[in-house]
């Protein structure tokens, strides 16, 4: 399996050209990812998303964990990478209806719970019954524009109430194209200008030609 790490390819793999150049990423500051999507690591994201495998969610979310703890207790002063609140990635009522739970949520509260950090899970809507893993990168883009907005209350009370929140993080299970996260961003972005907003993936899926795949 290819793991990232931050000693070879950076704490921020936005200034990583194999990922950065190939991800949408105008409206957040920092990505973190635990693995390139191939073989086998591939095999926990699909038991994880479509045969209700939560033993693989729980295996991705550790490894996650690990990674994090790993870059705060080796490089301290990288504290712009240490996120302060969590916000999954949202899914459609149709897909939630027939998973019967939101894998980004799960993610999300796993490794919440490990680091301390809070999350919240109503602060988006996304709407629709399509997928976009079958999707090219122009559709993606014109589908994300049309099915995410934000809950009227969004995460309004825990921005009030807590004057030391500066960093955000969506997180997701796989990164593709970034325009699903970008779109989520943009609409963060513009409510909470004062806010730097991290993208938490467990797997980057490279293009055909990734020079990340000769390497793995």
């Amino acid at each position: 399996m290819f793991f990232f790490s931050a000693k070879e390819h950076g704490y921020n793999l936005l200034s990583f050209g194999p990922v950065g150049r190939h991800v949408k990423h105008s409206s957040y500051n920092g990505l973190s990812v635990l693995a390139l999507h191939t073989y086998p690591i591939t095999t926990l994201i699909h038991g994880f998303k479509f045969q209700h495998s939560l033993t693989s969610g729980k295996v991705l979310a550790t490894w996650f964990v690990g990674k994090q703890q790993h870059l705060a207790q080796h490089t301290p002063h990288v504290s712009h990478t240490t996120a302060q609140l969590l916000l999954p990635v949202p899914l459609s009522p149709w897909r939630l209806a027939t998973r019967h739970y939101n894998q980004a949520a799960v993610l999300a509260k796993s490794i919440g719970s490990a680091l301390n950090i809070p999350i919240c899970t109503n602060w988006a809507i996304r709407q629709g019954i399509s997928a976009q893993h079958h999707l090219g990168k122009a559709q993606r883009l014109q589908h994300a524009k049309q099915v995410f907005s934000l809950t009227p209350q969004c995460i309004d009370k825990l921005v009030a109430s807590n004057p030391d929140l500066k960093r955000i993080a969506i997180v997701d299970d796989v990164i593709t194209t970034g325009v699903t996260v970008n779109a989520l961003a943009s609409l963060l972005r513009a409510r909470y200008p004062q806010l730097s907003i991290l993208v938490w993936a467990m797997t980057f899926t490279p293009p055909p030609k990734s020079s990340l795949l000769a390497a793995k």
